[in-house]
């Protein structure tokens, strides 16, 4: 089994929204920390990557890898 099979015979549309960072009513799997620290995890790809707002300052995000992330982990 591939991961097509998963998204087109075992997962509904909502599992795999999840999986890929989608989240649902702003909950997800993305995280991030913001240029001033500031920590999120759980959260959608776009609201991980709006706190993200461009990096510097040691500004970071993930989706996939978050469980490995100091700030997230």
């Amino acid at each position: 089994m591939n991961f097509n099979d998963l998204k087109n015979n075992a997962l509904t549309k909502n599992q795999m929204r999840a999986i890929k960072g989608g989240g649902l009513n702003g909950n997800g799997t993305c995280g991030a920390i913001s240029p001033t620290g500031t920590r999120i995890c759980n959260v959608s790809k776009s609201t991980a990557l709006a706190a993200f707002a461009g990096g510097g300052n040691g500004a970071r995000w993930c989706c996939d890898s978050c469980g490995s992330t100091k700030y997230c982990g």
